[in-house]
């Protein structure tokens, strides 16, 4: 066997054997959109921050995806 053969096969199983951790929602998939999520800078204004966190905690998960991080 070549080694390219090997890196595939040894490849292949990796993904195989743990379907729960590269699946569509899965480990990797959550930690990758928390990463984004934590990259894309988001700020409101004071109107939108009322539509959107009024009334709710200020790390409720619906005020932080729209507005960010409370500051």
């Amino acid at each position: 066997m070549t080694w390219p053969t090997i890196r595939v096969c040894a490849l292949s199983c990796a993904l195989l054997g743990c379907p729960e951790v590269h699946r569509r929602d899965g480990l990797v998939d959550r930690a990758v959109h928390r990463d984004s999520l934590e990259n894309i800078p988001t700020s409101c204004t004071s109107k939108e921050r009322e539509l959107y966190c009024g009334g709710k905690a200020p790390d409720d998960p619906e005020c932080v995806q729209h507005c960010g991080e409370p500051e």
